[in-house]
């Protein structure tokens, strides 16, 4: 069984986290310092993305997580284990 590592928000230092939604438009930028403070250094993208994109219809479908929401500053478009 492989694991994959979970990319944390310690792990990125830039000062400002982006979120992007492919398929409903969203966007939304925050503080890099509020989020630790929310949340911790140590939560994962995957976890803060849950949250950014909550109420997306999306997110829990009969074939998964269907939700195009994703983190810019991780590249090419993933969302980090979705």
């Amino acid at each position: 069984m492989s694991h994959q590592p979970t990319t944390r928000l310690k792990d990125h230092k830039v000062p400002v986290i982006e979120l992007i939604c492919r398929f409903c438009d969203r966007h939304c930028a925050h503080e890099r310092r509020l989020l630790v403070k929310a949340f911790g250094a140590s939560v994962s993208f995957a976890e803060i993305r849950r949250r950014m994109a909550m109420g997306c219809e999306r997110m829990q479908t009969s074939e998964g997580d269907r939700c195009g929401a994703h983190f810019p500053c991780l590249g090419n478009g993933l969302t980090d284990g979705n």
